[in-house]
């Protein structure tokens, strides 16, 4: 390409009189390359914050990864075990027991169904974070002291089963397993628990938040009937990345009966959802971008009408069709270019203005965190940049083909 080439695509895409309409379809062809990638750059980022905000909190609310056993099989002596998968990944920063059980719960007014856990809250912060999520009371399972001056196991309750049952900090649950009618028969009927309230948590997600209980492990051993004993043992990693690497390297180690489970194994359906989401949310808004092109096409068909004469007079100074199709596909590239630049420059300043300064908001009540989270990723904003341009030089094609197929003759007498 010469510099005559690129003179002359640029002289027409200027406005002229005669001309000014084809250079007002031109424009918009530009503004809608700009507002396509503009859209694009800012939903991936907003796509992109939300699902590291949910992965940063399903890394916090859970282990890294979990060893249990297969057939809900009980794990016994469990501290040899822990101490040597800790011994065997250097990895692994902090382990924790669990048990895990459904079990009946009763307050004054209201009778329910939930999960327990049995947990160590001492070393169980090590391994998640839900003693972060306290909102009233404290995490602590220790025995409490009641109204009455009895001592009570403390439980830790999600803000959802809390309400559910309408209970505050300080207030008493009686817990109560459930068993079979001949299992009742056998061992005398179901056994129970009172627990006095220690703590209510609130991590915004319902999964949590409405189902989940914790209580001290020796006190859920007693309630359950159980010996020295645990569902399984949870353990975190110094990079939560690696956790199925880890998993991976245990499994012809640990052997039946035991296996091991990262998080992302255990939340695998919203982990692909998020993915699907993100590959959705770009196709259509890619269709933007592809209506834009079209748009250029149409402008570009319209350029070679207009200009048809002149073209001719350019064929018969002696400029090759090669040189005539460059000359379109030159005016494609500018706006193009030019509407990925702009389009892309102001969806960047806007996503770098919300991560500094957050002044888009979400509701509290509705939102865990109080404003739209925005991550960008050079990888997408290249292939933002990459798609935009090729599907913009792409529709050049066709119109810079038909005009390098002009004859001279034909061309010059056209009126």
């Amino acid at each position: 390409m010469n510099k005559l080439e690129w003179l002359i695509a640029w002289r027409y895409l200027g406005a002229q009189r005669k001309s000014l309409f084809v250079s007002l379809i031109g424009i918009f062809s530009m503004l809608g390359v700009s507002i396509g990638v503009f859209a694009l750059v800012v939903a991936l980022a907003a796509v992109n914050g939300f699902e590291e905000e949910v992965t940063a909190q399903m890394i916090g609310k859970d282990a890294h990864f979990e060893v249990m056993a297969y057939n809900g099989e009980m794990i016994a002596p469990y501290d040899s075990l822990m101490k040597e998968v800790r011994d065997r990944d250097s990895r692994v920063v902090a382990s924790s027991p669990f048990i895990i059980y459904k079990v009946g719960v009763s307050s004054k007014k209201v009778n329910d169904g939930i999960v327990i856990y049995g947990i160590d809250t001492e070393t169980a912060k090590g391994v998640t974070d839900i003693h972060k999520y306290i909102k009233w009371g404290n995490y602590s399972v220790d025995s409490l002291e009641d109204l009455s001056g009895t001592m009570r196991p403390g439980i830790i309750l999600g803000s959802g089963l809390a309400n559910r049952l309408r209970v505050v900090v300080g207030d008493k649950l009686v817990l109560q397993t459930f068993q079979s009618p001949d299992a009742m028969v056998t061992s005398g009927g179901p056994k129970m628990m009172m627990c006095v309230v220690s703590g209510i948590f609130e991590t915004g997600t319902y999964e949590f938040d409405g189902n989940l209980a914790y209580v001290g492990i020796p006190e859920l051993q007693k309630l359950l009937g159980l010996g020295d004993v645990v569902t399984g043992i949870q353990f975190r990693l110094n990079n939560h990345w690696l956790a199925g690497e880890a998993v991976d390297s245990l499994a012809s180690w640990l052997g039946y009966p035991y296996y091991a489970m990262d998080w992302k194994t255990k939340n695998i359906t919203l982990l692909k959802w998020m993915n699907y989401e993100k590959f959705i949310v770009a196709a259509v808004i890619c269709l933007i971008i592809l209506v834009a092109a079209f748009n250029i096409i149409s402008s570009l068909i319209m350029v070679v009408i207009d200009k048809t004469k002149e073209i001719g007079i350019l064929r018969s100074m002696g400029f090759s069709k090669a040189a005539i199709m460059r000359v379109f596909m030159l005016m494609g590239s500018f706006i193009g270019v030019g509407g990925t630049i702009v389009g892309g420059t102001i969806g960047l300043v806007l996503c770098k203005l919300q991560e500094a300064y957050h002044f888009i908001k979400l509701p509290g009540d509705v939102y865990v965190i109080p404003y739209f989270p925005i991550s960008v990723h050079i990888i997408d904003v290249i292939l933002i940049f990459v798609i935009g341009i090729a599907l913009c030089v792409a529709a050049t094609l066709l119109p810079a083909w038909k005009a390098s197929r002009l004859d001279p003759v034909g061309a010059i007498r056209h009126e």
